[in-house]
């Protein structure tokens, strides 16, 4: 696809997700006075990158709604300023997110894959060569409680609509690479088909293993890495050993 029917694409999924969200009525535990955040990151910088790299974790923190931790007046004003009701806004507050103007959440976006994306020539940022998105493929809604603090049955409400947002997101950014880390079991959520059977096990030196496997996206071989996580994603892993993930594909 070119690049106008590539927005025309995420405009189209915007808006259908923007509607069905507002259905909800902030129920299941969503946080108030929020919206689905489909993606974090310049769409257009991705799409022009020479290599398309997606980070993914489970959902939203609240704190992307609230000035800081301890408050609990949410409003989208806090980081998507430009979102005014309307999709094209949503996908502008989207792309503008990782601006400095806008209070991006550092703290946690940079100590879970900084040093990940460097290895790739990456960012989440301006300024690298390659620029990366974030999604996740729990659910796109920010929940108070967080994820781990939500009932079952607000989770299996929640998760079939987020695996479904996510890999219709994934059929429009086809990456090359994605970089997962989520809970235990969530590398067998990804519906792609697997051009092999088996993840194949890194000694990364961390509790953990790095699981490598590659999957199809529309004819298209994508490298997914995948960690269990734990505070934040690729947390028991130490700098050194993230700097060489990139080592790690098609070997």
């Amino acid at each position: 696809m070119d690049i106008n029917e590539l927005r025309r694409e995420l405009l189209t999924l915007t808006t259908k997700e923007l509607g069905k969200f507002l259905k909800l009525g902030y129920g299941y535990s969503i946080v108030p006075n929020s919206i689905p955040i489909l993606w974090f990151g310049d769409s257009e910088a991705y799409f022009n990158s020479p290599r398309k790299i997606i980070t993914v974790s489970l959902n939203p923190s609240n704190n992307e709604f609230c000035q800081s931790s301890s408050s609990k007046k949410y409003s989208t004003q806090a980081r998507f300023p430009k979102y005014n009701g309307n999709p094209k806004t949503l996908i502008e507050a989207f792309n503008d997110y990782f601006k400095k103007t806008n209070n991006p959440y550092n703290a946690w976006f940079l100590a879970s894959f900084k040093a990940v994306l460097k290895g790739f020539e990456a960012s989440h940022y301006q300024g690298a060569l390659n620029t990366a998105l974030h999604t996740d493929i729990a659910s796109p809604y920010a929940t108070d409680p967080s994820w781990t603090g939500l009932t079952n049955l607000e989770k299996q409400f929640l998760e079939p609509i987020g695996s479904d947002i996510w890999h219709r997101l994934m059929t429009v950014f086809e990456p090359d690479i994605i970089l997962i880390s989520a809970s235990r079991d969530y590398e067998q959520k990804i519906k792609f088909n697997p051009v092999q059977k088996m993840w194949k096990q890194i000694n990364v030196g961390a509790k953990n293993p790095l699981l490598y496997k590659k999957f199809e996206i529309n004819g298209k071989n994508t490298d997914i890495l995948f960690q269990i996580q734990g505070r934040k994603p690729f947390l028991q892993t130490i700098e050194k050993e993230k700097l060489k993930f990139y080592e790690h594909l098609n070997n």
